[in-house]
């Protein structure tokens, strides 16, 4: 099945195959940026992402010396991110034009979540990053029963 999105003005438009799993980022960076109390991202493997429509309308800003930030030129809607060599996309999930079914697995810098928001659920939290990575995740996620 394909996860389709796109940017508010529908300029730029996106596709990927597979599962993915939903986590929730609450580092100040993400606040500024989503302007929200975390930013909600659908993780999945690159390989089968493609732009269909816009890429060449797409923006980005380096929001620290390891992440390239893409946002639409034109409305400012945020837009995937997406490292073929990492094999690894983080879509927001506010662009998804279908369905998001999944309720967050994981939340990340809950250190510095906004103090006015509480965590409600079962997820796994950490304080920064998981030791591993987002591989970490996966493999969790993964393994589930």
């Amino acid at each position: 099945m394909y996860n389709k999105g796109s940017c508010q003005c529908g300029a730029i438009a996106f596709e990927f195959e597979g599962p993915y799993f939903l986590t929730f980022c609450h580092c100040k960076i993400c606040q500024k940026i989503h302007g929200s109390a975390f930013a909600p991202f659908l993780h999945a493997e690159s390989k089968t992402f493609q732009w269909l429509q816009g890429e060449d309308l797409l923006s980005y800003f380096n929001s620290s010396s390891y992440l390239r930030r893409t946002f639409c030129s034109k409305c400012g809607s945020n837009m995937p991110i997406v490292s073929h060599e990492l094999n690894h996309i983080a879509v927001p999930a506010s662009v998804m034009d279908t369905f998001v079914e999944q309720q967050p697995v994981a939340h990340f810098y809950t250190s510095s979540k906004a103090s006015w928001f509480c965590i409600n659920d079962d997820a796994m939290q950490y304080e920064t990053v998981p030791p591993g990575g987002i591989g970490e995740v996966y493999e969790r996620v993964k393994n589930a029963p």
